[in-house]
């Protein structure tokens, strides 16, 4: 699953978290990338990644982007798994700082590297900054030994150029039907799962509900030559 939270929402709903973890918890993924998520901001004194951890009964790992209203700001992990390590990318480029979170993660006696991000906010003004981050993100990416997935909100829809340049760097290749749309106030397609050739792509769902304005991606991978 990947999915934006909308974390400084629940400055003004106070049911804000207990709300994406319903929504979490109803797919019961065995992994959920998270965008926006803060940690001991403004948007609350909580550890959002710990509270919806706690909430779905999954572990979790933060990544930080940057910091932010006196706290942290930046990307999560929740898996049912177990993150053996874990490491921050800063993504190069202007505007909010960027990153890139990779986990290492077991799962049902399988490795596999999982990464987790959200590029510049769209529109012509950071274009420049989102094709620097999308080159740089290939290249981390294609250094991965273990079979990986790449997640995130990339801030961009599916004809865009900063789709196309991660797609020619040749080892990653985008999961779904591209034209359903995921932040529902533009009716565009933003949020998105790439993985390499070694998983098989057995279907995909979009999540039209819950308190974000991104709705949820849900991606249902098998590796290949494993049940």
């Amino acid at each position: 699953m990947s999915y934006n939270i909308q974390g400084h929402a629940a400055a003004r709903r106070e049911d804000h978290l207990p709300k994406l973890a319903e929504i979490i918890a109803a797919v019961q993924p065995d992994i959920v990338g998270l965008q926006e998520v803060h940690c001991r901001t403004r948007a609350g004194p909580a550890h959002q990644g710990e509270v919806l951890a706690s909430l779905t009964g999954m572990q979790h790992w933060f990544g930080r982007s940057c910091a932010m209203d006196g706290g942290d700001y930046g990307n999560a992990v929740l898996t049912r798994g177990t993150v053996e390590s874990a490491y921050v990318h800063p993504l190069p480029g202007s505007g909010e700082p960027r990153s890139v979170l990779q986990a290492d993660v077991a799962l049902n006696g399988s490795r596999f590297t999982f990464f987790v991000t959200h590029l510049a906010a769209w529109g012509r003004l950071l274009r420049k900054a989102r094709m620097q981050q999308v080159a740089h993100l290939g290249d981390i990416t294609a250094r991965g030994a273990w079979p990986h997935v790449l997640v995130g909100d990339f801030n961009v829809p599916p004809a865009a150029e900063e789709i196309r340049t991660l797609l020619a760097h040749g080892h990653l290749r985008v999961c779904g039907d591209i034209k359903e749309a995921t932040f529902p106030m533009t009716r565009q397609r933003l949020d998105y799962v790439f993985c390499d050739p070694r998983w098989e792509f057995r279907g995909a769902e979009v999540i039209r509900r819950g308190p974000s304005d991104h709705w949820a991606l849900v991606v249902e991978l098998q590796l290949r030559g494993e049940a």
